[in-house]
């Protein structure tokens, strides 16, 4: 909005995982994180996207100049929602102490 007088915009991407080294590295190669992501997430936003199609979803938004865009694109009606269901799967996990514990051990706590 701040740069809408010069005719500026953004476009904002919002992915489930993408399949790359962090990801592999991190979430397939630590038990913990996956058991994590897969008590946390529904099993349909678990999909992971190649790189390259992340890329073109990418491409896509920018030449039709989207505001936003969401892959897989299941993520879209979630998105209309975002606004209630964020605030109560921040507090659930808030109160997680896994969660607390995951976090500390990534922040090297």
């Amino acid at each position: 909005m701040e740069l809408a007088q010069h005719g500026a915009s953004a476009t904002t991407a919002y992915f489930s995982l993408i399949q790359t080294d962090m990801i592999r590295n991190g979430v397939d190669e630590d038990p913990t994180i996956g058991n994590l992501l897969s008590r946390t997430t529904p099993r349909p936003l678990r999909k992971r996207l190649e790189p390259d199609q992340a890329a073109h979803a990418i491409v896509h938004a920018i030449e039709h100049r989207s505001p936003r865009m969401f892959r897989p694109a299941r993520w879209t009606p979630l998105s209309v929602l975002r606004g209630v269901i964020n605030p109560a799967i921040d507090a659930r996990l808030a109160r997680d102490l896994k969660v607390r514990a995951l976090l500390g051990k990534l922040e090297g706590r």
